[in-house]
């Protein structure tokens, strides 16, 4: 937590991250051996999470692109993340003290996947393809102990696991640690000396060619697991690298496997005097199952009723080593942004003590808008180019309701408002929808109210009349209750970017790409102001309580401070990238803009003076909401994250009047 700013400064603190990548190379892990701790990647951020306290979160910060890949060390005590992008750097995290220990820098293009070794000595890190390196490193020095190519031909490695000490002939252990790669059409199994820094590979027998999704070396290392793209699960003994079994595992691809310690037979459905080995299979149908079996023979024994709605993407056992006929606890992510805690019980006797429950949900894709309702600090809504339109409490950052919409038919969202009774979204199909904030219903939906799609919307402070800005340039003022087409302004030559609606209702200014921001007298039906921007574009305004100061930012990359009275703008603060989108607190104290550089910067509006600098997204910000009591600000981008911010903010010490001014210089 930040300390209180001195008189006159503000500070930004991220009080909560609404964001999972479920994307990414395995991002999310439980942490310890039977923990509540957890750790998932949001956006560029590593956050840490707690089971038995949600509120609480940390935040691992020094990526600038979305984390593309995350390891937790046997222990809990490490975390390692990389990235895509200009800078694919790995970092090691200690996480019993959330400092940074490595910054590893030798991939270019990205970072596919990191894997620790179980004794957390190594790490593994592969290389995205254009980079389609691997490479091995010491974590007591830093330094990298062997490198060698991932893949295979041009196929990339998209897969990896450690497998603990090699063993000889014999079947007793070595020095050397052995490791396996797999991509498109290929399944290598590696031999790491780390004395000799050498890495030296085997081709495994899969019989067919078989896009390899997932690895996993058995408890006791005899065999290797390989799911594949279609669905199955291959067993190879690892001393010969031959198949000895097929087994299919999910009508869609398998996406995560986990080796758990094998059960004698006379505990498993089997039967038997020895004993069977156990898996536990995820898969892209949102599948969850453990199966037991010999080598050349596997059934399953356990399942997930009923199956996750979306591909599971992550898979995380809360107990390492559970015992045998122990009801397993885990953590499974998925790819629709969604993370749970799930339970699996043995035999079906016991199958009222399986199921899942729902620990977070985000958006998947860009979060176009958010917005709280006039009067209310407790709840925002959000719309995201995954077609769905979400309101959440604060408290809990939980969902209240959610409606969605087909993006194949409605295209994506532009923009959101709320009311506190109705969320409205306006779409690129140039339909606006209403959705009930009991339970996400829709309401109704008004078709045609811009051609081209609607590009921004406000709603009138009586709640009466909704005013939308088109792609062609139109703005069109609606009642709310009738749905019924008040006023059609057209002047602007390009797109509306921005809207803002005065505080008595009467008339609204309309900013635009075509350098423009004009006022419409709704009353008479007519423009009554134009000012002009000489270069650049307009992105978004506010307009201060008063009615007659106004924020834009825009193309030129600067905020300029503008008086509607006056031609020119009184002034205009330079910035190093494009600002996208301004947002004004209820009192007009603080003003907020979100750029294209991924920061959020917090604004003194008296003096226009710059308080607080923030980067929390790894994405351009495209929507800034306040809530109206000031104390939080809720932002959103196109990493699909959305950030929950507390503003502390002391105000400066008014002005002494001049006689006690001239009493003081007497004094002194």
């Amino acid at each position: 937590r930040v300390k209180m700013p001195a008189p006159g400064m503000a500070a930004l603190d991220l009080e909560r991250a609404i964001g999972f990548n479920g994307g990414a190379d395995s991002p999310l892990h439980a942490l310890g051996d039977g923990g509540t701790g957890y750790a998932h990647a949001s956006g560029a951020c590593v956050v840490l999470s707690d089971l038995a306290d949600p509120s609480r979160q940390h935040f691992l910060r020094g990526h600038s692109e979305d984390v593309s890949c995350l390891a937790v060390s046997s222990s809990g005590r490490y975390a390692a993340s990389g990235q895509n992008g200009g800078e694919p750097d790995v970092l090691v995290w200690d996480l019993s003290t959330q400092t940074l220990v490595y910054r590893l820098q030798e991939h270019d293009h990205g970072v596919q996947l990191v894997r620790f070794s179980d004794d957390e000595r190594f790490l593994l890190t592969v290389g995205v393809k254009k980079d389609g390196k691997m490479v091995v490193w010491d974590l007591v020095s830093g330094c990298i102990v062997a490198s060698a190519l991932a893949g295979k031909n041009n196929a990339a490695a998209t897969c990896a696991c450690w497998g603990g000490r090699k063993k000889d002939v014999k079947r007793r252990d070595t020095m050397q640690l052995q490791l396996a790669t797999g991509g498109e059409g290929f399944l290598k199994y590696w031999t790491l000396d780390p004395a000799g820094g050498s890495l030296s590979s085997e081709e495994a027998t899969t019989a067919v060619s078989r896009h390899v999704t997932a690895l996993a070396f058995s408890h006791e290392r005899e065999y290797l697991y390989a799911g594949s793209s279609s669905g199955d699960f291959v067993t190879i003994l690892v001393r010969s690298l031959l198949m000895h079994s097929v087994t299919a595992a999910a009508s869609n691809s398998v996406s995560a496997l986990a080796p758990l310690p094998p059960v004698p037979r006379s505990l498993s459905v089997l039967g038997g005097d020895d004993t069977l080995e156990r898996l536990l299979v995820a898969g892209g149908d949102g599948s969850c199952t453990v199966w037991q079996g010999d080598g050349r023979a596997y059934r399953r024994t356990e399942s997930l009723e009923p199956k996750l709605p979306g591909a599971i993407s992550a898979l995380s056992l809360r107990v390492r080593h559970p015992a045998a006929g122990s009801t397993l606890r885990l953590l499974l992510g998925t790819r629709r942004g969604t993370i749970h805690e799930a339970s699996l019980a043995p035999g079906a006797s016991d199958a009222g003590e399986s199921g899942a429950r729902l620990l977070q949900e985000s958006h998947c894709s860009a979060v176009r808008g958010v917005a709280y309702a006039p009067h209310s600090s407790t709840a925002f809504v959000s719309a995201s180019d995954d077609g769905s339109v979400r309101l959440w409490d604060v408290a809990s950052l939980s969902v209240v309701a959610k409606g969605e919409c087909q993006t194949a038919l409605a295209l994506v969202p532009a923009c959101v408002a709320f009311t506190g009774e109705a969320i409205f979204t306006g779409w690129a199909d140039g339909k606006l929808r209403a959705h009930d904030a009991e339970d996400g219903a829709l309401l109704w939906t008004l078709d045609g109210v811009h051609q081209s799609g609607v590009t921004t919307m406000a709603i009138s402070h009586n709640a009466k009349f909704i005013v939308t800005g088109g792609e062609s340039g139109e703005v069109r003022v609606w009642e709310i209750r009738t749905r019924h087409m008040l006023r059609h302004f057209k002047e602007h030559k390009t797109a509306i970017t921005s809207l803002a609606v005065g505080s008595s209702d009467d008339h609204v200014f309309s900013s635009s790409r075509d350098r423009s921001i004009l006022c419409w007298d709704l009353v008479q039906g007519a423009r009554t102001t134009a000012l002009v921007q000489r270069i650049g574009g307009i992105n978004g305004i506010a307009l201060h309580p008063d009615g007659t100061r106004l924020i834009s930012v825009g193309q030129e990359k600067s905020v300029a401070v503008w008086d509607v009275r006056q031609p020119e703008p009184l002034q205009r603060i330079p910035l190093d990238a494009e600002q996208l989108t301004v947002a004004l607190s209820a009192d007009g104290s603080l003003f907020a803009t979100g750029g294209a550089d991924h920061k959020l910067r917090l604004w003194d509006m008296a003096t226009a003076a710059l308080l607080a600098e923030c980067v929390g997204h790894s994405a351009a910000v495209r929507s800034i909401a306040w809530a109206p009591d000031g104390k939080q600000l809720v932002s959103c981008g196109d990493d699909g994250n959305i950030l929950v911010w507390n503003v502390f903010y002391d105000m400066p010490p008014p002005p002494k009047p001049l006689a006690l001014e001239a009493q003081d210089a007497g004094a002194q």
